[in-house]
């Protein structure tokens, strides 16, 4: 009996409402691919402007002595808020009221409807009416149907033995039929009772009342999630229900509560709230400031026999003008809940949780931040070092004067889950100035600055560095106007050669806390050029150096976007040792000159490519490139390639989308290490999107063991798209518009 209960309960939940505030639906004022052309009942005309009198025409007319009106042959009645044509009318002056006969065509503001016979009458400013045997049609949203009869009075309408459906008129794939419809636009709600749903003339199955949302956003069901999944314990193929429910809490916040059936774990229930704090618009963006939170739990896992959790809360909030509260909280119960529960983020090696505060006064040139973080190690991952506590303070001075100068410092408190790892507290202090040489060709920009590090650690004696350094700048820009591709176009020509200084000093003994090496595996053209070989401030490297570049760009005249940019670089060092971000090392031996780094960015019509790559001039051979090629059509057609190399790793992914007509169209992604032959991740499937339904079914898999089949159907109008599936395609196809309703 609970199965049973339980598929009925999935077909209910199928059967549900509009919740996720998209007009789903073709209207007038909307254009959707794969629908037929807009079309109406009759012709859509216009009101009276005068709302106290009632317009006629008419063949022939006759008036009785109590002023009732008798009118035939090609009536048509005219007012300020309905219209309506017949073979007959009789109407009365006295009460306002109207009887009509054969071929009947009503329009009010929200509804054309046709019929055999017409009763109405006017009370108070608002029109009470009944039409028997009649087509009708939502003028707004397109819903559509017969009745037996109809009656409206104001804003409620009933519809006796009706069917209902936001199908085009001539498309009605699926329809709801019910023994009475009532449609309460003051509410905006629809309720209908002892109703089944009918799909390709088949029923489907039968519910005695369900309500739905008329127009916009409402609480409801959302569309159910089909999954199936590999159990990593015991190794069978297991299946997965999700059904969700939508609380539309008010415009700025809603609520998703979700139960999910894990044959081989149990249950899981699900929230997610959202509210929107605050929205700023500029010439620009629309920033949206948020607070999300997103937690699940699994009732005493059926193998594991414990509880298990996870929660993801969030905020991004503007508290006024000059400070932003930046935080998050992400946990979960144990490290392979990814893994074994939730079966995506499984290559994710760890859980940031932090909590930020900024502080800006561009009047006075001032910057201030918080901040403290924690992680969690999930899947396979290893513990970092996490920031306990973290301040920094930074102010730019003289900034309109001859040598603007700026000093900051920063100071964290950094720990380790290993007590045996060094841990302490950083504290850097900056102070540089900056000055513009020469503004004409060449230009020449120049900067100096002296830094100092202290770090107090709990395990060893207190070190200090301090280092000094310099660097100058020449630029040489040629700019000019040509055609490129046909487009009227800006090129710049721009050679650089930039001279950077900075003192040798010993750093072996300071231990790494935040600091990774650029070059460890690709030289970038940005790396390469930034002057700074570390990432973090455990180790600055000495620099006695002249790098050399090239940037050519071609830029469109009117819109300025790029179309075209060739960049390459590469450093010739005059000091053959450079510090090493090896622990207990100081130094380590390098060339007197660099690897050469190089890009091209194109950009032509739909087209795309996109090339990096890094050349050892002492081997003459290209040891790390990545080449992507892309044509983007739009988000449901579009393919794209990229393959990248270096000495021991080669690696293909491709991700595209093609319609094979207007309503089928299949998508696709793979991640696959060609050296090994492994496929790291994969992705295929096929839509199909009609005018008023449309379904989904995908393949996932992830390394060997993990894979499995997702399938999703949307009725639009009385369904939402915004589905877990959805969202999966969408981290794992870039590009690709996941949502149904789209």
């Amino acid at each position: 009996m609970k199965k049973h209960l339980f598929v009925y309960f999935l077909a209910l939940s199928a059967f549900s409402i509009q919740a996720d505030g998209v007009n789903l639906t073709c209207t007038p004022y909307q254009s959707c691919v794969n629908c037929p052309e807009y079309q109406t009942l009759f012709p859509i005309k216009q009101f009276s402007a005068d709302y106290s009198s009632v317009e006629v025409e008419a063949d022939q007319s006759e008036i009785t002595e109590n002023d009732e009106y008798l009118l035939s042959g090609n009536v048509q009645l005219k007012s300020g808020d309905y219209l309506l044509s017949a073979d007959e009318v009789e109407f009365s002056s006295s009460n306002q009221s109207t009887i009509a006969r054969g071929n009947i065509e009503y329009q009010d503001t929200e509804y054309l409807i046709t019929g055999d016979n017409f009763s109405g009458i006017k009370e108070n400013g608002q029109t009470k009416a009944k039409i028997n045997d009649t087509r009708y049609q939502e003028i707004k949203n397109n819903a559509n149907g017969i009745a037996e009869s109809i009656s409206k009075e104001g804003d409620i309408v009933v519809f006796n033995k009706a069917t209902y459906s936001y199908c085009p008129i001539n498309q009605n794939d699926w329809h709801v039929y019910a023994n009475k419809i009532r449609a309460n636009f003051d509410t905006n709600r629809g309720v209908a009772d002892n109703a089944t749903l009918i799909f390709k003339g088949f029923p489907m199955f039968y519910v005695p009342i369900f309500s739905w949302v008329l127009e916009g956003r409402g609480s409801g069901f959302l569309a159910p999630d089909f999954d199936t999944y590999g159990e990593h314990i015991g190794n069978t193929r297991e299946s997965k229900v999700r059904i969700p429910y939508y609380f539309n809490i008010a415009p700025d916040r809603d609520l998703v509560l979700a139960y999910t059936q894990l044959s081989s774990r149990g249950s899981v229930i699900e929230a997610k709230y959202r509210q929107l704090i605050d929205r700023k618009e500029t010439k620009d963006e629309i920033i949206d400031r948020t607070f999300e939170i997103e937690s699940q739990y699994l009732f005493n896992d059926n193998i594991r026999k414990i509880n298990r959790w996870l929660v993801d809360a969030s905020t991004e909030l503007d508290i006024s003008n000059n400070i932003h509260l930046s935080a998050r909280y992400n946990k979960v119960s144990d490290k392979n809940y990814f893994k074994e529960i939730l079966h995506r983020n499984t290559d994710a090696e760890r859980l940031n949780s932090h909590l930020k505060i900024s502080y800006k006064y561009p009047k006075m040139n001032l910057k201030a931040e918080f901040l403290t973080e924690d992680e969690q190690i999930v899947n396979d991952g290893s513990s970092n070092y996490t920031r306990a506590i973290q301040a920094s303070v930074s102010k730019r001075f003289n900034v309109e004067g001859a040598i603007p100068y700026g000093v900051s410092i920063i100071t964290t408190k950094f720990k380790h889950d290993d007590a045996n790892k060094d841990s302490g507290i950083r504290i850097h202090g900056t102070i540089g100035a900056s000055k513009n040489l020469s503004s004409k060709f060449p230009i020449i920009d120049s900067s100096v600055n002296a830094t100092s590090t202290l770090y107090s650690l709990n395990n060893k004696d207190n070190i200090t560095r301090t280092t000094f350094g310099g660097a100058l700048d020449f630029t040489f820009p040629f700019i000019s106007q040509r055609e490129f591709f046909n487009t009227q176009t800006t090129r710049k020509i721009t050679p650089k050669i930039t001279y950077n200084y900075r003192g040798k000093v010993v750093q072996g003994n300071i231990p790494i806390f935040d600091t990774t090496d650029k070059y460890d595996e690709t030289i970038t053209f940005a790396g390469l050029t930034s002057g700074e070989r570390y990432t973090g401030l455990d180790r600055i490297s000495n620099a006695n150096d002249v790098t050399l570049s090239l940037v050519t760009s071609y830029s469109d005249l009117n819109s300025n976007k790029e179309l075209f940019n060739f960049r390459i670089a590469q450093s010739y060092y005059a000091d053959d040792e450079v510090v090493s971000n090896d622990t207990d090392t100081d130094f380590e031996k390098r060339r007197s000159y660099s690897d050469v780094a190089a890009g091209i960015d194109l950009a032509v019509n739909k087209f795309a490519y996109n090339s990096s790559l890094q050349f050892d001039p002492e081997i003459t051979k290209v040891t790390n490139r990545t080449n992507t090629i892309s044509y983007k059509l739009n988000p449901k057609k579009f393919v794209s390639l990229t393959h990248s190399k270096d000495d021991s790793t080669s690696t293909v992914k491709l991700y595209g989308a093609y319609p094979i007509n207007d309503s089928i169209h299949l998508f696709g992604a793979i991640d696959q290490n060609t050296t090994t032959g492994k496929t790291n991740k994969a992705t295929a499937g096929v839509t199909y999107d009609s005018c008023c339904w449309a379904m989904r079914g995908a393949y996932f898999r992830e390394g060997l063991s993990n894979h499995g089949i997702g399938f999703e159907i949307i009725l639009k109008g009385i369904g939402s798209s915004s589905t877990n599936l959805g969202k999966r395609l969408k981290n794992n196809i870039p590009y690709y518009e996941a949502n149904l309703d789209e």
